[in-house]
């Protein structure tokens, strides 16, 4: 986007409107949150710019909806909440973003600076233990300190443009939330705009460690060089830090057997007859594992370690060399060394020379998608093998925590599909409001992709409302609610025929569009194959619902290998 171009009289604007035009030049359109008292005049201000509010039914939600935004824009989501009862509501969705590395800027309208000064008991804040103490309104920003990169509380204008404009840069840096607390009695105040016109917030602040980079560059250049059988991970943080295209070029050019982590899936293209499947250590497709570990090197990009991504850290097992990188840094040979990959990478595509490689052999993987029986017509593994049959070059796929999540490493994705989801925060939840941030983004970038939704009838109980959000924007989603009477995920680990393990029972779900103002939707409950299939081929240009009969202790394969 083009600089923000000043009146030559007028060099200020309010406060509100430069937090708007900032985050308007840095290509996000799209705001989220819920009015309260202490943002209102913030608010204000967005009416001065082109971007555009969307109001969420309560805060996790629309915290939930920037973070899908972020993910599916690969900009940086906003949420906009109120002091304490905004804020606190939306933490969960913001500690989701810091636990996946999703940049989410969170504006909490505040308190006035005389209020905060004096410790006066305003409503909204938390009042300490005696009554008669002042009391402290920068309780709520030393919450959330743990989970974010910088918190930055405003408490006069003197540089406040240039402190928002440094927080802004470590969110987009770190890929991680970051929090501003912002009084309202500031917003309508002028500050100098110039910053607008002048500063860069892309460009790196610490020199590029060109020299070190090439060198690891070559290490890994190399090792591949003298590797016979080479495998190469695509992972998470590829695609958080912006090299998702960066590594699809690698293995075009190579033509190194690939295959995606848990977290990972859709970042590599899996149409390519080098990408051979999915890898997560003792919890991955036996043919997958059995080639893996067979492999004399494993570079590994955008690793992710943590118990979900890596089979109970079982992912390196019986392999004799690695290398994987990340954002912190390159480990080699067992050495690791701390320059970025967002460095590294770009520089080991950049020197490849392909005919230095060893030929080697492209494996044939079993690829079948492995049934589970079930008590009901449909099966979890059934539904994974419709959608196999359905899903469609550039389509988005959303899905909540539960079990199909697991299921879904099996699909083998057609061109440019992506898969959202929050596979290792897993908040049970997300996954609805989130599919809407990303339907925003969709529409922002002019995409024609098909956006479906995989969400659990427990799940879905918990924000079913931004339901509605769907409804009131014009998007139209292919929304699958897996009905199996509860929390099957929960189920599968502990009291399987528990009363606590039961969602709400007996939901309308065909009738919940109606019901949230819908009057151009359609809604079927399905119970055969069959049925299923043909509803989501006739799935159309309006929203749709499908509520699927499962057994309440049906799951995937995999997800019975995570449990145990």
């Amino acid at each position: 986007m083009a600089p923000f171009s000043l009146d030559p009289v007028q060099q200020t604007v309010p406060f509100g409107e430069y937090i708007f035009r900032r985050i308007e030049l840095l290509g996000v359109k799209s705001v989220f949150g819920v009015p309260g008292d202490f943002n209102l005049g913030l608010l204000e201000h967005i009416y001065s710019t082109n971007v555009q509010w969307y109001g969420g039914c309560n805060e996790l939600n629309a915290g939930y909806a920037a973070d899908g935004y972020a993910r599916a824009s690969h900009k940086f989501g906003v949420l906009v909440t109120t002091f304490g009862v905004g804020s606190l509501s939306a933490m969960n969705a913001c500690c989701g973003a810091w636990s996946e590395f999703v940049p989410l800027l969170h504006i909490v309208g505040a308190t006035s600076t005389a209020q905060q000064l004096s410790g006066q008991l305003i409503h909204h804040v938390a009042p300490k233990s005696t009554l008669s103490r002042p009391v402290n309104h920068s309780i709520y920003a030393e919450m959330v300190e743990p989970i974010a990169c910088k918190v930055e509380s405003i408490m006069s204008l003197d540089k406040a443009p240039e402190k928002f404009d440094y927080l802004l840069k470590e969110i987009i840096d770190t890929k991680k939330p970051g929090y501003l607390f912002l009084p309202c009695d500031l917003v309508d105040k002028p500050v100098d705009a110039s910053r607008l016109e002048t500063v860069d917030l892309f460009k790196p602040i610490e020199p590029v460690p060109n020299g070190l980079a090439y060198q690891i560059a070559s290490l890994v250049l190399s090792k591949l060089y003298s590797s016979a059988r080479p495998v190469v991970l695509g992972d998470i943080l590829t695609d958080r830090f912006g090299l998702t295209e960066t590594l699809r070029n690698f293995v075009q050019a190579t033509k190194i057997p690939n295959l995606s982590t848990f977290m990972g899936k859709s970042i590599l293209d899996e149409t390519l007859p080098w990408y051979v499947g999915e890898y997560n250590g003792n919890v991955s497709n036996p043919d997958s594992q059995k080639f893996v570990q067979s492999c004399d090197l494993m570079l590994h990009v955008g690793n992710y370690p943590n118990e979900i991504n890596s089979g109970h850290y079982t992912f390196y097992q019986n392999i004799n060399d690695v290398i994987y990188m990340n954002h912190e840094g390159v480990t080699i040979g067992g050495r690791r060394v701390n320059v970025s990959f967002v460095y590294v990478l770009p520089l080991v595509l950049k020197m490849l020379n392909v005919f230095k490689l060893k030929p080697f052999r492209i494996p044939s993987l079993n690829r079948e998608i492995k049934q589970v029986q079930s008590n009901t017509p449909i099966s979890q593994t059934q539904l994974i093998s419709s959608l196999q049959k359905m899903v469609k070059e550039d389509d988005t796929l959303v899905v909540d925590t539960g079990t199909v999540m697991f299921g879904l490493p099996d699909l083998q994705l057609p061109k440019n599909t992506r898969l959202i989801g929050q596979h290792f925060y897993l908040s049970i939840g997300m996954a609805l409001p989130c599919s809407f941030g990303v339907a925003v983004a969709q529409r922002e970038n002019g995409s024609n992709s098909r956006l479906i939704l995989l969400e659990g009838d427990g799940a879905a109980q918990m924000t079913i409302q931004e339901l509605s959000a769907f409804i009131k924007y014009g998007f139209s989603p292919l929304i699958l609610v897996l009905n199996n009477s509860g929390y099957t995920v929960e189920r599968a680990i502990k009291g399987p025929m528990r009363e606590y393990n039961d969602a709400m029972p007996n939901w309308k779900w065909t009738r919940i569009l109606e019901v949230f103002g819908s009057n151009d939707s359609e809604s079927v409950k399905v119970r055969e194959v069959a049925d299923l299939e043909s509803e989501i081929k006739s799935f159309g240009l309006k929203i749709k619902l499908i509520e699927i009969e499962l057994d309440k202790m049906d799951t995937p394969w995999r997800f019975d290998s995570m449990c145990n």
